[in-house]
């Protein structure tokens, strides 16, 4: 019984990452958080208990990302984003912005970058 749940997560985690980079930028977040609330057939504590579990792992990534640990704080911060992506939509745009902010950042750095060198 546990192997077979561990291997829907694990099909179910595939597909969603997949998604989630397929799709168009600054639209990938709202569209994933759309495609989770559509799936949903949870039970009433479930929502609650994972809005809960992601911030807490946010917070804790972010603490654990201060130096000399680093990397795993990263990771943590990542999976706790997803689960607060699939519950709020808010947190969803929010991270949508901050992605086209991000893009935008880094093509004018490109283009003064080349502006130099050329």
């Amino acid at each position: 019984m546990l192997q077979k749940w561990k291997q829907e997560w694990k099909q179910k985690w595939k597909k969603d990452v997949s998604q989630l980079t397929n799709d168009k930028p600054g639209k990938r977040f709202t569209r994933h958080h759309k495609r989770q609330q559509n799936q949903k057939n949870e039970k009433s504590w479930e929502s609650p208990f994972y809005i809960t579990l992601g911030i807490v792992l946010v917070a804790l990534g972010i603490l654990i990302s201060i130096p000399p640990i680093g990397v795993p704080g990263f990771i943590l911060t990542l999976i706790g984003l997803s689960l607060l992506v699939s519950r709020l939509k808010s947190v969803a745009i929010l991270l949508d912005k901050v992605e086209l902010f991000f893009y935008r950042a880094i093509k004018r750095w490109k283009e003064k970058k080349n502006k130099k060198q050329g």
